[in-house]
């Protein structure tokens, strides 16, 4: 596996990142936007972490296209298809387009379909998760 120190690394970048995507009740758009982009990087850095502890080059891993083309390779077509889905809603969210929500106030709405993408996204990192933290406790 590569240096622990890196995927430890890796892991509490996570995890952090992963603690700031909460939804309040009175979110706006500008928390919404911040927790998809910020649940999209806890899901980057664990990758991170999986391939590193794969023994992946970080040469293979940068940038975002090549870290989605080596977890298409390492992990399977479907996990590189739902980060590369991922990654393209951060971008979304963070710059691509200034109308994410539809540019109507159904606030309410708006939260909903946000947590549903959390949700996913975070179910998808906890898979990451599982195998990788697993493997720290284990070394």
């Amino acid at each position: 596996m590569a240096g622990r120190r890196e995927v430890r690394s890796h892991i509490r970048l996570a995890r952090g990142f992963l603690e700031t995507c909460s939804i309040r009740g009175d979110a706006n758009e500008f928390d919404l936007r911040n927790a998809l982009s910020r649940s999209y990087y806890a899901l980057f850095h664990m990758c991170h972490a999986w391939l590193a502890m794969k023994n992946v080059p970080l040469t293979k891993r940068r940038p975002h296209e090549a870290l989605i083309r080596e977890i298409r390779n390492k992990r399977g077509k479907e996990f590189g298809d739902r980060l590369d889905g991922f990654w393209r809603l951060r971008k979304r969210a963070d710059y691509d387009e200034p109308e994410i929500f539809g540019g109507d106030d159904d606030w309410d709405r708006h939260r909903l379909v946000t947590q549903d993408s959390l949700g996913r996204m975070e179910a998808e990192f906890e898979s990451y998760a599982t195998e990788v933290e697993g493997s720290v406790r284990r070394s």
